[in-house]
């Protein structure tokens, strides 16, 4: 578990989630609901940044 995030941080974070999703849309991808879990997850803070990209590479066999 991570720490404690600020709530300006956490609008921070939402937004940039928001705009990685939307860009992955714009160039034609999709995201997966695992994905959108984990970055709910990185958004309130639970997880940081480090461990997110860690899931994400982990779930695509990239390690």
């Amino acid at each position: 578990m991570f720490g404690t995030i600020s709530k300006s941080e956490m609008r921070r974070r939402k937004e940039n989630v928001g705009l990685s999703v939307q860009s992955v849309r714009l160039e034609g991808g999709d995201v997966t609901r695992a994905f959108m879990r984990d970055a709910g997850e990185y958004a309130r803070g639970t997880i940081d940044g480090t461990e997110l990209l860690a899931r994400t590479r982990r779930r695509y066999g990239l390690e």
